[in-house]
């Protein structure tokens, strides 16, 4: 019973390292995997297997649940580029775009204290369109190898995720 921790969440999966991911594919491998390293199947083995089936299983969990989420992956692909996108410090020095967060962050107010579900459907809709674009950029950068402008397009996602996720939490 052995994996490669060494090896990018695409090697173990055996998918081509890229922003679209066929999920079809990841899922399928997934669970071969699983079947494969599963803690339950090492039950009666050694206490050092027992561990190394939970490392192993955690490591094949952390990759699928990365590559399935379009934020994670799209760190993930930068960081196997080289570059560590830091979480916490997620400054964006753009004017226009500080001025857009903010309106849309008022707009999400209003839209909650008047709890209309119209509203709050095309906000959503409007959210995830700005995501999209996000990640569309994304993908255009990090093909063409420019993965400062990358960067930056996971740091303004990262403020759109926050805004609806401040919206979610609003009891709507």
């Amino acid at each position: 019973m052995t994996i490669n921790f060494n090896q990018n969440y695409f090697q173990l999966f055996e998918i081509k390292k890229n922003f679209n991911v066929d999920i079809n594919i990841l899922e399928k491998n997934y669970f071969e995997l699983q079947k494969k390293f599963h803690p339950d199947k090492y039950v009666n083995a050694t206490d050092h297997e027992k561990r190394l089936s939970l490392q192993i299983t955690s490591y094949i969990n952390e990759a699928y649940e990365t590559l399935k989420d379009d934020y994670l992956k799209s760190i993930y692909l930068l960081k196997i580029e080289g570059y560590e996108f830091d979480d916490q410090n997620n400054t964006i020095s753009d004017p226009d775009f500080l001025m857009n967060q903010m309106e849309l962050r008022e707009e999400s107010e209003n839209i909650a204290l008047k709890k209309d579900k119209e509203d709050i459907k095309r906000f959503y809709l409007k959210l995830n369109n700005l995501k999209k674009e996000c990640l569309k950029e994304f993908e255009k950068n990090y093909c063409n190898n420019f993965f400062d402008e990358a960067e930056k397009k996971i740091k303004e996602m990262k403020f759109f995720i926050s805004i609806e996720n401040d919206f979610k939490k609003s009891d709507l």
